[in-house]
Parts: C-alpha cells; sequence; structure tokens
C-alpha cells in the first residue's frame, strides 16, 4: 500500500499560522511604548506592614481588625496604605484612584475591574465563592477546603517560581503552563469545578496573570523576575525595586496578554 503524503492538518496549521504572524506584527506596531519608568513611594506613610495570625481576616463579615482579599494586587496596596490599612470602607473609586496610582493602570481598564463591585465593602467582601474569588487561583486554595480565601498557599507560590529559567526569570508560557496545571488539579478535586469556571471566570482568571505580568514584569522581554513575583504573590509586598509603566496599562493589553496566556496554556504540554 502506497504511503500517505497528504497530511491535510498542515494546511489547516499553514494559514493560522500566517495570519497570527501577520497579527503579531500588526500588534508590536500598535503596542506603547514602555521605555520610560517611574518608581512609586515605599516609605513613611506608605512603609509596608502586612497584619498576620488572628489580627487579620479574608472572610466575610469577620470581626477581625484586618480585611484582606484573595487578589495579591489589593492586599498589596492596604500593606503599604494606598488603601486602608485595614481593608475597610472601601468604594469603587478608591480602589481606582489606588490602581491607576500605583500600577498605573488606565482609567478605562480600571473600570473594568472595578464594575462587579458594590457601593461599599470591605477587601473581605471579594472572599465571597464565585463572585470575585473563584477556584483555580495561581496561590490561593479553592474555596470547598474551607481555608481563609486571603490565605497564600507557599507550596503554590513555590511550584510557580520553580518554573524560571536560568535568568530567574518566569516567561509566558511558565505562567501559562501553572495556570493549565491548576486547572487540571481543581477538575480532579472540586467536584463542581467544571460547572463553575465558567467562561467568564476563566476570563478573570487569565486576565489576573496578564496584569501581574504587565504592570509587575519586564515590559521589554514579556517576563516576571522570581524575585518580583515572590515578593507581589507571597508577601503582598510592592518590590523594592518596582518601576511602573508610563503609558497606562490599557484594557486592549490586558485582553490580548490574557488571550496570549490562554493559547499557550492549551499548548503547555508540547511547549513545557
Amino acid at each position: 500500500m502506497a504511503k500517505q503524503l497528504f497530511r491535510p492538518g498542515i494546511f489547516i496549521l499553514l494559514p493560522l499560522f500566517v495570519i497570527a504572524t501577520a497579527l503579531k506584527i500588526w500588534i508590536a506596531s500598535v503596542q506603547p511604548t514602555f521605555t520610560t519608568l517611574r518608581t512609586v513611594n515605599l516609605g513613611g506613610e506608605n512603609a509596608y506592614y502586612r497584619p498576620r495570625g488572628d489580627e487579620v481576616s479574608g472572610f466575610k463579615r469577620s470581626q477581625a481588625k484586618y480585611h484582606r482579599s484573595p487578589c495579591p494586587a489589593l492586599n498589596t496596596l492596604a500593606n503599604h496604605g494606598y488603601l486602608s490599612r485595614d481593608g475597610k470602607d472601601l468604594t469603587p473609586d478608591i480602589i481606582i484612584q489606588a490602581i491607576v496610582q500605583v500600577y498605573n493602570l488606565d482609567a478605562a481598564l480600571a473600570e473594568v475591574l472595578v464594575s462587579p463591585l458594590a457601593d461599599r465593602f470591605t477587601l473581605a467582601d471579594l472572599g465571597e465563592h464565585n463572585v470575585i474569588e473563584h477556584d483555580a487561583s495561581l496561590v490561593h486554595d479553592d474555596a470547598w477546603k474551607g481555608g481563609d480565601p486571603s490565605y497564600v498557599n507557599a507550596t503554590l507560590v513555590s511550584n510557580l517560581l520553580s518554573r524560571s529559567n536560568e535568568a530567574q526569570q518566569l516567561s509566558k508560557e511558565a505562567l501559562a503552563a501553572h495556570r493549565r496545571e491548576r486547572e487540571a488539579e481543581s477538575t480532579a478535586t472540586t467536584s463542581d469545578f467544571e460547572q463553575t469556571f465558567t467562561f467568564q471566570r476563566a476570563l478573570i482568571s487569565y486576565s489576573e496573570s496578564a496584569i501581574m505580568l504587565l504592570v509587575m514584569g519586564d515590559h521589554g522581554t514579556s517576563t516576571l523576575s522570581v524575585d518580583h513575583a515572590h515578593s507581589f504573590l507571597m508577601e503582598e509586598r510592592i518590590p523594592d525595586d518596582y518601576e511602573k509603566p508610563t503609558s497606562p496599562v490599557t484594557l486592549f493589553w490586558c485582553m490580548w496578554t490574557a488571550m496570549q496566556l490562554k493559547v499557550l496554556s492549551f499548548l503547555s504540554p508540547i511547549l513545557i
């Protein structure tokens, strides 16, 4: 029997590759430049303090002195006094002001991020399951385990950081592979994960990773240093050498990076 030479998969992938390449070139041509970076104040009233033990809680309606959330970006702002130190009596406008000032997010993106929030809330309110908080988090346990939603799982942080390259940098591929692994773990252990991890929650989870990369990472190489990732995720602290991008991080770039991470997550078994 003659050997089959026709492989239809090649003819499907070839035009997709051409389209993707053309899109990448166009994206690069309109990408805002991040050549000038700026620091933020980390001293005085913005010095780092992270509450610990019984004085802090991520449970909704907790009576603890300090409230924290499953979101490292917001907890970091509270730990540095850019939000109220106790994490209470917050409004969407207060959040917008802080994330624009410190992370240099575009106002339109900031508006989208705060749109699900109540008119007044505490950081612990964000720990309500499947509202803002979701399963398959990068560094937090799934809700069924019953732990504090703001608790950072050091093992998950270590697993993520172990994916860094020889230069101690986390690439998009590394972040995507960790996201895929977390989703696989939740699929295997969380009974209703496939029903509750909707398209919207998946979009939120990949957008969170995208924003971390765009805000805390190296804009020239699209990588995130291990030091910055550990400071931000484990310590919920702004790195001492952090510099925010001069050009605001836009909704477009957040969505584009999130889409890249999702595609890389799908491809991670053959890329990593």
